[in-house]
This record gives structure tokens, C-alpha cells and sequence, in this order.
């Protein structure tokens, strides 16, 4: 069959590039998606204890709170439970249950400006990795600190780096880090009944007839031929070329427990690594992991642990007690009763899905600059084949799910305009 236009991915998109182009009039296409089911890397799993509680195994925040379609969306029809978790915070090591904020925040601070100062002062040095960087910093100042600041600083900066890229501060670009950064543009809510909702809010924006007919689950594209001039041939299979990109792996892994043992009342836990390296095998204080604790906002006794590479790959290959001994010292370290094993172990999956490869994108060393990156994918290929997802998008948005929602806006505003569609956008 003929379509005016072929969408690959049912992402969040796909589906918003095909809703506005529906409403605009453009009904005459079709979404293929490669997997068994929509949303791509927004997947939810209801909490065994409550099921009006979820767990998302992909974006789990409404970033950039003060500019987000998706959460004024939410908003508006009062069907997605959202959390605030930016209250009470401990930072945690093996050697302190508390460590406080005063011990390290004004380093971390100059090691983030002097790393920006640094890339300002000559834009034509070369990069170096995010731990370098913070040996750089160390050594010039290492007579003006204290123990503690040595120590505690530049695990911090690797916690907030490996938290946020989904890689290992060993091959982090500093210059992406600390000279190319871009802020969120106000507070992350956290979604307690899982991303599904927000995305099947975009989903219900498509008719029914439409959902029906015009998307199709479990077609993998194997060749785009946009030669001739007259149309895009779309070759499907009962594997995909994509260019060569770096991946991040931030993962997660569940704990499911029959009782609440550790405080109810702080809303994160932000764990430090008592190693400098996170070469070889996982072990327990290897690596920082951030702890979203679930029974401070939705009263359910569950902890998610955010993973990175090189662990996240390792995790999907272990086995429910393997993993359970590589956390179990640190849930030590935070509870304030006897531990008790979990009686369920939930973790992703995205380095093993061969349509993610890994969570998004990540600024490795010696990479090119997101926004320039962005600019390459937004212009398509000879105005015939055309890129949308979060990864497309600079700025504040870049990786989130609303980054998606806005390049499914840009691309069915380009479509409608290259076709002369009267827009009702």
C-alpha cells in the first residue's frame, strides 16, 4: 500500500507526529513499530503491593516542570499521580551513614566552574573524561582541602554525572559536562502511576479507527530506499540501519519488600562509591547508585535503584540473588531495622533490546556537541527521510520523553508544510 507518510517507532514521537498530522487533516499514514507493543522507552510495571502504584522502567520524571506539554497535560485531566521528590536527602558512604552536604558542596561547586573555566579559557583543548577532570582540580588544590572534601567531592561529581549520562565518569566528556551542560527549567516531578498514562494520553489524541488500522506491532523496517524521486520505499521484515551513535545505560533495579525497614521520611538516597574505578566485575561500593524510595511517597515499601554502565549491563545478566548481594550492603547501611530480603527483584532490560541499545544517548569523550548533533538529525536526509525522538532535541528537553513530544510536533509541522496542508496546529 501507498501512505503519505511512514512513521517507524510508536514512541511518544511517532504517536505525536501522527496525532498532529491527523488533525491537520494528514489521515493517510501508518506507524510501524518493532516491538509487540507502543511507547518504545516508556514501560511501566504495577507495584505488587498496590496496583494503583507503578514502576517505570524508562523516564520516570516530569523534567523541566516549569516548561513540560506533557505534564500540563497531566495536569489539566487529573489522571497521572505525581510526586515531588526533591525533599529530604541523605548522602551515603560505606564508612557513613550521613555524610553532610557542608563536607563537600562548595568543592563540587568549584570543580563544576573550574571545569567550565577551563574549556572557556581555550575552546580548542582537547577533552578530557569527567574524572580527569577532577583530578586536575584536585591536584592544583589538594593543600587547600580537607580529607573529607578530597574524598567526598569528586564522588559526588561522579554520582550526579553517572546518575544523569547512564555512563562511567571514565569515559564522560567533561567537556559536555561542565561546559556545554544545560540546566532544567524548574523542579522534577516524579510520576508514582507510571509514564503509561502520560503516553496513552498522546495515544487518545488518534481515534480509535486509527489506532485500529494504521499501527502495526511487530514490523521491523530492514531498508529505507528514498533514491527515487518519486516516492520512499519502506522494506519491512516478518533489523534497522541507524547510524552510529553513543549510548548510555542508565538502568534500574526494583526491590519489592513485605515491610518498610529504612526512613520513611527521606525521599532520595544518594549512595557514594568507596572506588575510583568501575572496571571488572559489579561488587557492592564499586559504584554510586541514586535510591528513589517509594514509601515516602506513595507509602509502598519498594526501593528502585538507578544503575549505570558498566553495571546496568552486568545487572541484566544476573540472577535475582546475585543482584540482591550486590545492594544488600548498602540497603544495609541506610536501614534503621533488620534487613529483609525482598520477596520480588524487578530490573531493565535496554541494553539487550536490540530497538534501544542502551537507555539514550550519552556525551562520551571526544563526542560532538549535543545541539550540533541535534541540528544533523532535525535536517533529515534530501527533505525525503526524516528523524524525531528525544535525541533530536537540544536544550533542557534532550533525552526526556516532552523532548519527543516537541520533535513529533517539529516533524509534522515540516510535513504539513512541505505538503501545503492547510495546519490546524
Amino acid at each position: 500500500m501507498h501512505y503519505s507518510v511512514i512513521i517507524i517507532g510508536g514512541g511518544m514521537a511517532g504517536i505525536k507526529t501522527a496525532s498532529d498530522l491527523f488533525k491537520a487533516g494528514e489521515t493517510n499514514t501508518l506507524i510501524l513499530e518493532a516491538r509487540n507493543r507502543l511507547g518504545g522507552r516508556l514501560k511501566s510495571q504495577k507495584s505488587t503491593k498496590d496496583p494503583s502504584v507503578s514502576y517505570d522502567f524508562g523516564a520516570s520524571w516530569f523534567h523541566d516542570g516549569l516548561k513540560n506539554p506533557l505534564f500540563e497535560k497531566a495536569k489539566k485531566l487529573a489522571n497521572v499521580d505525581y510526586f515531588y521528590d526533591d525533599g529530604k536527602y541523605v548522602y551515603v558512604s560505606e564508612d557513613r551513614k550521613n555524610v553532610p552536604t557542608w563536607e563537600f558542596e562548595q568543592i563540587v561547586a568549584d570543580i563544576e566552574t573550574f571545569g567550565k573555566l577551563y574549556f572557556e579559557e581555550d575552546h580548542e583543548r582537547n577533552d578530557v573524561t569527567v574524572k580527569e577532570m577532577c583530578s586536575l582540580y584536585l591536584r592544583k588544590h589538594e593543600k587547600d582541602l580537607s580529607r573529607s572534601q578530597l574524598k567526598y567531592s569528586q564522588q559526588v561529581v561522579r554520582m550526579w554525572l553517572e546518575m544523569w549520562d547512564g555512563i562511567s565518569w571514565e569515559a564522560a566528556s567533561a567537556k559536555h559536562t561542565f561546559f556545554w551542560g544545560v540546566d532544567h527549567l524548574g523542579r522534577n516531578a516524579y510520576v508514582k502511576n507510571g509514564y503509561r498514562t502520560v503516553f496513552q494520553n498522546e495515544v487518545n489524541e488518534l481515534p480509535y479507527k486509527y489506532q485500529k488500522n494504521n499501527i502495526q506491532l511487530n514490523t521491523q523496517v530492514t531498508r529505507i530506499d528514498y533514491e527515487n524521486s518519486g516516492l520512499v520505499k519502506v522494506v519491512t521484515k516478518d533489523g534497522s540501519v541507524l547510524p552510529e551513535y553513543e549510548y548510555g545505560t542508565l538502568g534500574k533495579v526494583i526491590f519489592e519488600f513485605e515491610q518498610c525497614f529504612w526512613p520513611k521520611d527521606v525521599h532520595r538516597f544518594y549512595i557514594l562509591a568507596s572506588e575510583l574505578t568501575s572496571k571488572g566485575a559489579a561488587r557492592p561500593w564499586q559504584s554510586p547508585t541514586l535510591i528513589i524510595n517509594y514509601s515516602a511517597m506513595s507509602d509502598v515499601p519498594s526501593l528502585v535503584f538507578l544503575t549505570q554502565s558498566p553495571v546496568s549491563q552486568q545487572i541484566e545478566h544476573m540472577k535475582p540473588n546475585e543482584i540482591w548481594d550486590l545492594f544488600e550492603p548498602v540497603i544495609r547501611q541506610i536501614a534503621t531495622g533488620p534487613v529483609s530480603k525482598p520477596f520480588n527483584t524487578l530490573k531493565t532490560e535496554w541494553n539487550s533490546d536490540p530497538w534501544a541499545r542502551g537507555s539514550y544517548s550519552a556525551s562520551r569523550i571526544d563526542t560532538e556537541n549535543t545541539d550540533k548533533i541535534c541540528e544533523i538529525l532535525a535536517g533529515g536526509i534530501n527533505n525525503r527521510v526524516r528523524f524525531a525522538g528525544a535525541e533530536t532535541i537540544g536544550g533542557s528537553s534532550n533525552g526526556c520523553a516532552h523532548g519527543a513530544f516537541y520533535s513529533g510536533e517539529r516533524e509534522a509541522r515540516y510535513i504539513l508544510q512541505k505538503s501545503k496542508t492547510s495546519s490546524k496546529l
